[in-house]
């Protein structure tokens, strides 16, 4: 298929899977995700939260979510499949990801090395999973890949019913979710480590307050781009033979 018209073919699943929210549904999606940030505004807020725990938290839905995304499609034909979702085999894409989530975990290791005391209690915990539980995140990650794995299981089942290419909700969701963790954790710690020597307190709050504002950001980015700025498909002018008369 020409690349254009592949393109085409792809931005018109993509609004019929998103279609353009009414301004009460677009309300209600704004006003969710400035509730769950205000959560975890709340969370750092009160203690409960920490740049160590939001990186862990994020770091562990981007595995989850490419696992299942992976898994999605392998009933799923090659020719059904968007094209981001095509190249090379799924043993490369493993790698590709492997190695993503390793320089990833590279950055936010340097990110969040100010939170000395939430370091501290992760080495002295007798295991992964005992480290976890102390980081408050096992709950919310458990929570989130089966919410993720629940709409891709309902998502195979409209393609399998349909047909056509395979759009899931994760197509829209994941933008989000990838941009904060490849840009939030730089801005995080060169603003938070102005007040580190003299304040490491303050400093874990500023961390995290513009972690979660660059999160908040992109989620309200992407909500505005599938309200405001979703490409129209445009029709194309057919050539017609020249008359002959």
């Amino acid at each position: 298929m020409d690349n254009a018209l592949e393109k085409d073919a792809e931005l018109a699943a993509l609004r019929k899977r998103f279609p353009k929210p009414t301004n009460a549904a677009a309300a209600f999606q704004a006003a969710t995700i400035l509730g769950i940030n205000g959560y975890l505004a709340y969370l750092v807020a009160n203690g409960s939260a920490s740049p160590v725990s939001i990186a862990a938290f994020n770091l562990g839905e981007l595995v989850l979510l490419s696992v299942i995304a992976h898994l999605a499609l392998i009933p799923v034909p090659n020719e059904s499949r968007m094209s981001d979702a095509r190249s090379g085999p799924l043993l490369q894409k493993i790698v590709v990801m492997a190695l993503g989530v390793a320089w990833l975990g590279g950055v936010y290791a340097i990110s969040v090395s100010i939170d000395t005391p939430h370091i501290a209690q992760i080495r002295q915990a007798p295991g992964l999973l005992a480290a976890l539980v102390s980081l408050n995140v096992a709950t919310p990650l458990l929570l989130t890949g089966l919410a993720t794995a629940f709409g891709t299981f309902n998502d195979l089942m409209r393609w399998r019913s349909k047909g056509g290419l395979f759009v899931p909700q994760y197509a829209m969701s994941a933008a989000p979710k990838i941009l904060t963790l490849i840009i939030a954790p730089i801005p995080a710690v060169l603003v938070a480590a102005k007040y580190a020597k003299t304040d490491l307190a303050m400093a874990l709050i500023v961390w995290c307050a513009v972690y979660i504002a660059i999160k908040t950001a992109f989620e309200l980015l992407i909500l505005a781009f599938q309200y405001f700025g979703m490409p129209e498909a445009k029709p194309k002018a057919t050539s017609r033979a020249p008359s002959t008369r």
